[in-house]
């Protein structure tokens, strides 16, 4: 299975080189799924949501999406406390904890943006205890050999060493990765910091960063394999450049390899891949 992880689109704050080139290296990896980890928009408006409509129209693929932040209306605050994913649902899907089950790959999308939250920054993440619990039902109803993924906006691990902008987790991402490690989660998906990272949770709130060097490499084996998406097509960058993840799932095996807008044009920048839990649990330790 191919999975093409785009997030941070930010239509009214994007590139439009960048979204026609898009458009066509998706076509050429050929996905059978695209998943986008929220923000398909800059300000939450109309328009905005139109544009992102008619860029997904041109997707060679199925859609799988979560709203993030900035997919709430930003300015219309009549808008933003009444109807807050009215235009999301609207344009870009329905169901906003979308579940999909292919059998042998499970999807779960969590949404962590808020209409409002209890600070100045409205923009930080959260999941409830009642998210969490009806994650571990809906998995519950899937069989315990699929590979489970979970996608949701607001990241569950920080990337290692400084960065342009400190950028705080999501609110009860420890309780989330236990509670995904516990459900046998082998994949997360998320954006929002604008980042290109790829980090590993064992279970035991350990975690190793795989990501810094450019080219091809492979990872050591987890549990876990927390993927983060840079902004694939906007213009507000964080000192990484534009990037989105490309996901092979084969025969218990993750590969994810990012694509990253250079020269005028969509390349392989780097490769991290890891065994299933399951396969892990005969092969022999890397030294």
């Amino acid at each position: 299975m191919r999975i093409c992880h785009l997030s941070d689109l930010h239509f009214g704050h994007h590139d439009e080189r960048l979204a026609a080139g898009l458009a066509a290296d998706l076509t050429a990896q050929a996905p059978d799924l695209v998943v986008v980890s929220g923000d398909f928009t800059q300000l939450g408006t109309e328009r905005e949501f139109q544009v992102a409509r008619g860029f997904l129209d041109t997707l060679p693929a199925p859609l799988f999406a979560v709203p993030g932040n900035h997919d709430v209306p930003a300015r219309n605050l009549l808008r933003r406390f009444l109807d807050p994913y009215g235009l999301y649902r609207r344009y870009i899907a329905a169901d906003l904890e979308p579940t999909l089950d292919l059998g042998d790959v499970v999807i779960a999308g969590l949404r962590t943006s808020r209409r409002v939250r209890a600070e100045l920054n409205w923009a930080h993440g959260s999941l409830s205890r009642g998210q969490l619990a009806r994650l571990e039902r809906r998995f519950s109803t899937t069989s315990p050999a699929a590979l489970r993924i979970v996608v949701a906006h607001h990241p569950l691990m920080q990337p290692e060493g400084d960065v342009l902008k400190p950028m705080r987790l999501v609110r009860r991402a420890d309780r989330a990765l236990e509670l995904f490690s516990r459900l046998g989660v082998r994949l997360v998906l998320s954006g929002h910091f604008h980042l290109s990272y790829v980090r590993q949770h064992d279970g035991r709130r350990h975690a190793v960063r795989h990501d810094a060097p450019k080219g091809l490499r492979e990872s050591a084996r987890a549990p876990i394999l927390v993927a983060q998406a840079s902004s694939t097509i906007s213009t507000r960058l964080r000192g990484d450049t534009n990037a989105y993840n490309l996901i092979d799932i084969d025969d218990g095996r993750i590969a994810v390899t990012v694509r990253e807008w250079h020269d005028g044009a969509w390349s392989t920048r780097e490769k991290v891949s890891a065994q299933s839990a399951m396969a892990a649990s005969s092969a022999p330790t890397p030294g």
